[in-house]
């Protein structure tokens, strides 16, 4: 038997266990095995799978992982990176899709603020504020990532956030940043920004519902601990 056929009738196996089972049946490997099935026409994906794993540390790992890093990867050319990010640009796609604020639902409490910009920052190494204009009813007005900084510092500007609001006719502000590998205790210059933030948007008539500081998974808000004013 030819090795084309004998990796040809694994690949069938492996589609037909997904068809049968779902992906919750796979191991991280086995995931991204299949997944190069796609750009890698002939030839053993596995062990190039088990090689991005033990890079990279876990299957959300690669999917965060920028093409260039992807690439040094043996086995791995510039199709095979650009797909497996575009997977996990995917996954976020939808999870923004379906998550709070989508279809026109309303983000009203700390529970859907947090769950609104929980994943605005899965696979970032840098610290970035997101900014989510509101109306009085909490309908979702704008929803941007605004600036970008370095690994351990981002500096929000009160000027950029108040020319936003007022464009957007926002009635509320939820600003929300990130502490990439960090803790999403607010330090003291988040508690100092928020409080210049509050009362120059509380001098145009904008309310700042909330600033999230998101870490790990975990989301801490500064309005659930009276922490805004």
């Amino acid at each position: 038997m030819s090795e084309k056929s004998v990796h040809s009738g694994h690949r069938r196996r492996v589609k037909e266990e997904f068809q049968k089972l779902g992906l919750g049946h796979f191991p991280p490997h086995k995931v991204l095995e299949m997944l190069l099935f796609y750009t890698i026409p002939r030839g053993d994906t596995n062990e190039i799978a088990h090689r991005l794993i033990e890079r990279f540390g876990s299957l959300a790992a690669v999917l965060d992982a920028p093409v260039e890093l992807l690439k040094r990867v043996p086995g791995v050319g510039v199709e095979s990176a650009t797909h497996i990010r575009l997977c996990g640009d995917l996954v976020r796609l939808y999870i923004e899709s379906t998550g709070p604020g989508a279809g026109g639902k309303a983000i009203k409490t700390v529970a859907g603020a947090k769950d609104a910009v929980r994943h605005k920052f899965l696979g970032e190494n840098r610290e970035c504020v997101q900014m989510v204009c509101l109306s009085s009813g909490g309908k979702i007005l704008y929803s941007e990532r605004i600036i970008e900084g370095s690994h351990k510092r981002v500096e929000v500007l009160p000027a950029t956030v108040i020319r936003l609001a007022l464009l957007c006719d926002a009635a509320k502000v939820l600003l929300a940043h990130n502490h990439p590998g960090g803790l999403c205790n607010p330090s003291r210059e988040d508690l100092y920004t928020t409080k210049c933030l509050y009362n120059e948007l509380n001098r145009v008539g904008i309310e700042l519902m909330d600033h999230l500081i998101v870490a790990e998974g975990d989301v801490f808000s500064m309005a659930e601990n009276n922490m805004l004013e």
